[in-house]
Formats: structure tokens, sequence, C-alpha cells
């Protein structure tokens, strides 16, 4: 915001003291629409560990519940209460208030975002599961779950990684808000791993996911 106020003052000072109020205004909200149209899709959270996700106090039906796709979606102050969770009871009834606040404002005769997140992770379940480690806690079954199915998806060698295959998936610039309440990204690139695909980004990542995958929580 800092930068933005510098902005708005920087065009009073060009066009000096007799410009009116009203065409100051006029310029304010020009810049405030060139900003907004510049403003590339919001990127997700950090990827973190699994096992910083999940909660030891809660049984097995809950202590997970954060992995993937819903800790993109929570916020900071809500993951840190489910952490911070004692019982089933206690995440049970967390979980009712945080589909509440999701689905606020949904429009009539539409599907909640509840509705969509259940029939997307079921899909993604039946896709990417491994083991007994469900689809909709991988990468791409959090994507998916996300933002739904990709416009496109390409196959390429990584520059990398002695030519092991890259899947990227496109999302079209007409794609609408996902359950992050922002548009995905143009590309996802992921990368497999031995028995797991994971997020691909810079030549870092065969460590990282390496790393990530000897942590990973099985169920």
């Amino acid at each position: 915001m800092r930068s933005f106020s510098i902005y708005c003052v920087s065009i009073r000072d060009r066009v000096g003291t007799e410009m009116s109020r009203r065409t100051l205004a006029a310029a304010v909200v020009v810049a405030v629409l060139a900003l907004a149209l510049a403003a590339p899709a919001a990127a997700l959270k950090k990827p973190i560990d699994a096992e910083e996700l999940f909660n030891p106090l809660l049984g097995v039906d809950y202590s997970h519940w954060l992995v993937g796709p819903i800790y993109q979606m929570a916020s900071e102050q809500e993951v840190g209460q489910f952490l911070r969770l004692t019982s089933d009871e206690e995440a049970a009834s967390f979980i009712e208030a945080f589909w509440k606040r999701q689905n606020e404002g949904a429009e009539l005769f539409k599907k909640t975002p509840q509705q969509i997140f259940e029939q997307r992770a079921e899909k993604a379940d039946s896709r990417y599961s491994r083991g007994t480690f469900p689809g909709r806690l991988t990468d791409r079954g959090t994507i998916y779950v996300l933002f739904g199915e990709p416009e496109d998806t390409v196959f390429e060698s990584s520059e990398y990684l002695d030519g092991v295959p890259v899947e990227t998936w496109e999302y079209g610039k007409d794609s609408g808000k996902g359950l992050t309440g922002e548009k995905p990204k143009k590309k996802y690139r992921f990368l497999q791993l031995e028995n797991e695909t994971v997020f691909y980004n810079n030549r870092a990542s065969e460590m990282e996911a390496k790393k990530r995958q000897r942590k990973r929580i099985r169920f």
C-alpha cells in the first residue's frame, strides 16, 4: 500500500496544483484499475511437509485434515487453531464451522464450495491415490481439487534432470476462480520421482522432492 500511495502522490505532483479534486480522483481510479489488471494470479502457499500439518492428538479421521488442498484454502489463523485441537469432537466442530464460512455467500441453486470440494476430491482419489495415500492429498490432487480440470496437459523432457518427463497442466486465461478465491496460474508442473509425482519448479526440485517424499505421512 505504501508504494501505491507514493504512486498517487507522483500523479498529483506531475499535474500540479491546478488539477481539480474530481480529476485527481479519476486518475487514482485509473491507477487502481491498471494495477489490478497487471496483477498475476496469486501463487499458492509455499509447500510444507505433511508432518507439519499433522495433528497427532487427533484420530485418523481428523489428524491429516489440513494436508493438501485444505491447507491452501485455510487462513494462517485457522491452520494454527486446528493444530492446537486436542480431541476429535473439537475437530468435528471446527471443520463444520470452517465449511460454514466457506459456503457463506454461495449463489442460490449453485454448488457450494464444500460440494465442489467433495466431488473433486472423490475424483482425485480415484486418479492419484498411491497405496493408502489419498489422491486428494497429493500435489496433482491438490491442484485438481482447488482449480478443477486443466485446459491442457503437456509432457516435456526435463532440461536439468536427464530427460525425466515433466507433466505440465495449463489453465486458460478465462479460467474461473478456484476454491482459494483466486484464479489458477497459467501452468503447474509436476515431476515423477520413483512412485510419487510432485511439484516441479526449478533445478533444485529433485532434492527437495526426495526430501519431502521421505517425510510424507503414510496412511
